[in-house]
């Protein structure tokens, strides 16, 4: 499915790759499972920040 490659390629949102085949994003994001794809795309730099602002609440 081309929304999901272009979701894990960082160039639509879930919602935006949600509507471009009609699906719930819901449901989208439950699809990624079958093809093996992060429904969580966030660099290790987004990650560490989130994980020091998580740490820091």
């Amino acid at each position: 499915m081309i929304a999901i490659k272009l979701f894990e390629l960082g160039h639509l949102s879930s919602g935006q790759a949600a509507r471009f085949p009609g699906m719930e994003r819901i449901v989208f994001l439950d699809a990624l499972k079958s093809y093996q794809v992060s429904a969580i795309n966030l660099s290790p730099e987004e990650l560490a920040k989130d994980f020091f602002h998580a740490k820091n609440l």
